[in-house]
This record gives C-alpha cells, structure tokens and sequence, in this order.
C-alpha cells in the first residue's frame, strides 16, 4: 500500500489549499497598494534629499553674483531670484522636517565648484557665466516632474509644481539676459 504522503490529497486538504490561495490573490492588492505608497513616500524623500542641498546651493552663488555684478539689470534679476531660492530651500526644509527626512540644508559641497568659477570671472564674462549656469539649473526640471508624477504628498507636489512655473520663469528671464549680455 503506498503511504501516505504519495497519495492524492484528501478534499480537505484541496479545500484549505484553495482557501489559501484565495486569500493570498485577495490580500496581493493590499500589498501591492501598500507597495506603492511606500515608493511615493521614497519619492518625496529621494526629491527632498535632491532638492534641498540643490538649491540651498544655489543661494550661495545667486548671493555671489548679487554682491560681484556691475550690471544693473542682472542685480535685479539676482536679488528677485536669491528671495525667490532663499525661501524655497526655507519652504523645502520645512517639508523635509514634517516629513521626517534628513537634509543637507547648507549646500556648501554643491556651491564651492562654481563659486570657485564665479570668482575668478568679472564683468560683463561673470554675469554671462552666472547666468548660463542658472539657465542651465532651470532647464532641467526632471526631479521635480518626477515628484509631480510619484510623490505621495499632495503639499510637497504642489511646492513641486510652483518650483517648475518659478523656474521657468527664471530660465526665460535669465536667457533675455544673457543675449542681451552677448550682443
């Protein structure tokens, strides 16, 4: 007689089986939702851990050119986007501490490479190179459509959204400059 373990499961066995089965396909969404929450949250601090020291950089070389510029429309231009930057890192990191995500919010690693650059630049050549790099931050908007698209929180997307009008309208501004400087 064959024993018991090659034999035909019993119909209990095949009833607990299907029961099993049922519950694992009907909680897999459960799971799956729970999955997806988690990797929006991990996009709200991946853009907070990206965004924060970014423009907390930036602050320091805006603050560079405002005070180094002979021109005086760039002046203006810098002083309007230095506000603008300063109180979006304020604005960031308010987010990253309700959030709970540590940030670097003094930009310091990300500033020194540039402002190393600015400083060795005067007239007419700084101002076309502080505003070719701040054309340059703004086309790119990756992280922060990336936060538009998989963030979680509805406050930091919005931040998200108005950053990218924001910086578009400091990547037009900055262009109209920099061919005017060209002419």
């Amino acid at each position: 007689m064959p024993s018991r373990s090659t034999i035909a499961p019993t119909h209990g066995a095949r009833i607990i089986t299907v029961a099993l089965s049922a519950l694992a396909l009907a909680l897999s969404p459960a799971t799956s939702v729970r999955a997806e929450e988690g990797k929006k949250a991990d996009a709200d601090a991946v853009f907070l851990t990206q965004v924060v020291p970014s423009i907390a950089a930036s602050v320091k070389i805006i603050d560079y050119e405002v005070m180094n510029t002979s021109n005086e429309k760039v002046k203006e231009f810098a002083e309007r986007v230095l506000k603008q930057h300063t109180e979006s890192v304020k604005t960031a990191g308010a987010h990253a501490k309700r959030l709970n995500v540590a940030v670097d919010a003094d930009g310091g690693k990300e500033s020194k490479e540039m402002l190393d650059k600015l400083s060795k630049l005067k007239g007419s050549e700084l101002d076309a190179a502080f505003l070719g790099w701040l054309s340059h931050i703004h086309h790119d908007t990756a992280v922060f459509d990336n936060e538009v698209k998989n963030g979680s929180d509805a406050e930091l997307k919005t931040y998200a959204k108005n950053s990218i009008t924001a910086g578009n309208e400091h990547l037009k501004e900055a262009r109209e400059l920099l061919a005017k400087l060209k002419k």
